[in-house]
């Protein structure tokens, strides 16, 4: 499951997804717990 780490972390970064979809996405099994901590710590561009 990396390859949807990657994918979800590049969708926070550029702002695409917010806080509550990349729960949800650790809530559904897509992605780790641990992983979606590591994203949502990570800081978004700027726009």
């Amino acid at each position: 499951m990396k390859d949807m780490y990657q994918f979800v972390l590049n969708m926070w970064v550029f702002g695409k997804v917010t806080e509550q979809q990349v729960r949800s996405y650790a809530q559904k099994g897509f992605i780790t717990q641990q992983e979606a901590d590591q994203i949502l710590a990570t800081p978004q561009e700027v726009k």
